[in-house]
Order: structure tokens, then C-alpha cells, then sequence
């Protein structure tokens, strides 16, 4: 079991908390791979703690959707969920789309300078293939629109709830080939918020989330194991629309 276990437990935070927030990073951030089984006694032991916050921990990413219960066999962490990706998406695209709207009467030049730096640091983790943190520069980067207005809240929101849609993107990162043009979607956003072009802002948004969507049938044929076998539909179709 690859894992990272350097945040160390916390005395400032329950035990319970900070074994769940390390289970959960690991999850999201791929270290504990789709379809992994999860020993409790491998885990307490690792973050030395007792079995108790380890099996508090896992009963509530279970409520998360982040591990499985497995009969017969123990817990394993979730395999990615499309119809789950499609839904955690349609939440970020609803908040996000009021998010940059009230951000492009509000702003100030400190909000574009932390634009640009999030960007520039994207670039960088990009170049070193320190993709995890390339995917925390890319929160950094949407989480700006939100706290400008003063709606820590509603980002919270999405990152508690996004553990399938995090997955997708970080292995979008992995192939440069996929993730190729965000970051240039990236400049582009804050050159029409300079410009106050507000239609163009809304379009480069949506087209950015739902850029995902057309590249999960690459990411699924590439690594199947990590995916939930779901019936064939037509729901990745969905045009989620900023009206």
C-alpha cells in the first residue's frame, strides 16, 4: 500500500478528524488507488493511532463515496464513479458560473495579480511533474472567484463533495497529452476578466469544466481498473449551460 502518511496527527484536531483527512488525501490525491483494499490494522499502525478513528474514518468516506464495503472481503476505496463525476460537476459548473459573475463586478487588481501567480505556479509543477500540486495551484486558481465574493462556503461545498471529479482531474494531468491547453485557458480567462468581456469569460469557464467530460472515455480505456462499470447511457452528454 503506497501511502502518505507525512501530515502528522495533529494535537490541535480529534484524532478521528486528522485520520480521515489523511485517508481522504490519499484518496483523492490517487496514492490509495481506485479499487484498493484498506486494512485497519495496516492503517492504525502506519499513523499510529488505535483501530477506533480508523474505523470512524472509513465509515464517513463511505458516506463520501470514497471507500466501499466490500462483503466478505473488508473496505477497499471506491472506484471512480462517472455518473458521480457528471454529478460533482454539474454542482461545481451551478456554483462557479454565479461565482464568476459577481467576481467580474467586484474584483480588484490583487485578485488578478493572485490570478497570475497561481498560473505561473501551475506552469512550474506542470514542468517538474509534481502533478499533485499542480492540481492544488488549479484549486488555488477557481478558489480565488469565490473568496473575492465572500463565498468560502460554497467553495468548501465543492470540495468536500468532489472526490471522483479530483480523481479524473489529477489523471488528466498524468497525460500531458489531455491536460495539454489548460493552462492557456487559464491566461485567456483573466485576459477577458481584464477586459470586462463577460461572455467570453462564462464560455472559456464552461468549456473548461466540461473539457473533463469528453476526456473520460480516453481515461476509462486507458485505465479501466480505476473505473465503475456503469450501463452505457447518454448521460456525459448533458450541456450544462451557464443561463
Amino acid at each position: 500500500m503506497l501511502f502518505d502518511n507525512k501530515h502528522a496527527i495533529s494535537p490541535s484536531y480529534n484524532i478521528g478528524d486528522n485520520v480521515y483527512y489523511i485517508l481522504q488525501q490519499n484518496i483523492v490525491n490517487l496514492k490509495l488507488k481506485p479499487g484498493e483494499l484498506l486494512n485497519v490494522k495496516n492503517i492504525s499502525d502506519l499513523l499510529n493511532v488505535s483501530r477506533t478513528p480508523v474505523r470512524d474514518a472509513l465509515i464517513k468516506l463511505g458516506k463520501d463515496g470514497l471507500v466501499d464495503v466490500i462483503p466478505q472481503k473488508g473496505t477497499r476505496v471506491s472506484k471512480i464513479d462517472i455518473r458521480r463525476v457528471e454529478e460533482e460537476l454539474f454542482l461545481r459548473q451551478s456554483l462557479e458560473a454565479r461565482a464568476v459573475t459577481v467576481f467580474m463586478q467586484t474584483y480588484n487588481e490583487s485578485h488578478i495579480n493572485r490570478l497570475m501567480e497561481y498560473i505561473n505556479q501551475q506552469e512550474e509543477s506542470l514542468i517538474t511533474q509534481d502533478y499533485t500540486s499542480c492540481l492544488q495551484y488549479d484549486d488555488a486558481f477557481h478558489q480565488v472567484f469565490f473568496e473575492a465574493i465572500d463565498k468560502n462556503m460554497c467553495w468548501e461545498t465543492i470540495v468536500n463533495t468532489s472526490g471522483h471529479y479530483r480523481r479524473v482531474r489529477l489523471m488528466s494531468i498524468w497525460d500531458h497529452d489531455i491536460f495539454a491547453g489548460v493552462i492557456e485557458q487559464h491566461r485567456n480567462m483573466v485576459e477577458n476578466i481584464i477586459s470586462k468581456n463577460i461572455q467570453n469569460v462564462q464560455k472559456l469557464f464552461l468549456e473548461h469544466s466540461s473539457k473533463l467530460v469528453k476526456e473520460i472515455e480516453i481515461l476509462s480505456e486507458k485505465h479501466p481498473e480505476y473505473f465503475k462499470k456503469n450501463k452505457k447511457d447518454n448521460y456525459l452528454l448533458t450541456d450544462f449551460s451557464w443561463k
